[in-house]
């Protein structure tokens, strides 16, 4: 996943860039974090930061080459972020069982409630598309 010229970058610069990339994604978390402070709203503080660092990138203030690297690695391990909740739920078996049915219940329901939207919202972003082409002078 690394450009080409990465290859023949030295190894301590290498280090340098995924060491700047990881502190660009924790000061955008960070600035989620006193977001979450300073406006009463029952948002975690992680989305707040995802916000700003979408907003960065969509507006131009950051470039993907700064995060992509970093954000690369985090979604290459995100599955071994998982393992701790896994665990712990494992551990609440006995308090889960008697509520199963309602669990796998409101599963299957936002998961066919997550795949409807998703499907009306790609139809209307394409609809949306077709008429900006429409408008278009050829």
């Amino acid at each position: 996943m690394c450009p080409k010229k990465d290859a023949e970058t030295p190894y301590p610069w290498k280090i340098m860039k995924y060491l700047f990339q990881f502190t660009l994604i924790a000061l955008f978390y960070y600035a989620g974090e006193l977001l979450n402070a300073l406006i009463p709203l029952p948002i975690p503080a992680a989305v707040y930061g995802l916000v700003l660092l979408f907003t960065a990138l969509a507006t131009g203030v950051l470039e993907l080459q700064h995060v992509e690297g970093a954000a690369d690695f985090l979604l290459g391990i995100m599955s071994l972020m998982f393992i701790p909740q896994a665990v712990g739920i494992v551990n609440l078996l006995d308090i889960l069982a008697d509520a199963w049915w309602k669990i796998v219940l409101i599963c299957v329901v936002t998961t066919f409630t997550t795949i409807a939207v998703t499907g009306h919202t790609a139809q209307a972003l394409v609809r949306l598309k077709k008429r900006i082409d429409e408008r278009k002078p050829q």
